[in-house]
């Protein structure tokens, strides 16, 4: 009975590890990638609004921390990091609000940039999977943020990942007013040379919080 219980347990362990290849192969693959630069489609699910609010964007990012995305075309918000301060554009208000790049609320534009997604151990210090099923050959994996800070603003986070090529096809991350930002990317194009006024932004006319 006991030596049947211990099959079954190394049976459901091996069963977990090969749930979350797809996921370890991804990140493995991030110590190769110095840059990326991708267009990209973001959904933003409301709980007021029937149907999701589209709007198509870009995202580059170079190692180490430099971050830049941009929603709309022209651009209506735009965030850049240098990797110490996250600078947060809005367009429309003509105002622009500098916090630092490693805050819980910085998340949701640095968060594919940041220490969490580079390798396997940091991944697991910093998330737990709680499920994970296939769709189209897509792997879905559902994580939750093991720090209190990060979860208040960004309690659940959701990846699409390709394990054919080990990239990443779509990421969602619910907020903590219930709203769902779904970023779906195109045609990403890894390491790259980009120059640093990427990752800086033009404050000239602009009020700075």
């Amino acid at each position: 009975m006991l030596k049947r219980a211990a099959c079954l347990i190394l049976a459901i362990t091996a069963t977990a590890r090969a749930d979350n290849a797809a996921l370890e192969a991804w990140l493995a693959r991030q110590k190769s990638i110095d840059s990326l630069e991708t267009n990209f489609t973001q959904e933003r699910k409301l709980p007021s609004l029937k149907q999701p609010v589209t709007t198509p964007g870009k995202l580059a990012f170079a190692k180490p921390g430099r971050v830049r995305w941009q929603l709309g075309e022209p651009a209506a918000t735009l965030a850049t990091s240098d990797g110490t301060t996250l600078t947060l554009i809005d367009y429309t208000e003509k105002t622009a609000r500098q916090i630092p790049a490693d805050s819980p609320q910085a998340a949701r534009f640095s968060m594919l940039t940041g220490k969490g997604f580079q390798t396997a151990e940091d991944f697991y210090k910093m998330f737990e999977v709680t499920a994970w099923r296939v769709e189209s050959g897509v792997h879905q994996y559902t994580l939750k943020p093991k720090d209190r800070r990060l979860r208040s603003q960004v309690p659940w986070v959701f990846l699409d990942i390709d394990p054919a090529k080990s990239e990443l096809r779509a990421m969602e991350m619910e907020l903590q007013d219930k709203s769902r930002v779904r970023t779906l990317f195109q045609n990403p194009r890894f390491n790259v040379k980009l120059a640093p006024a990427v990752f800086t932004a033009d404050l000239t006319g602009l009020t700075v919080k």
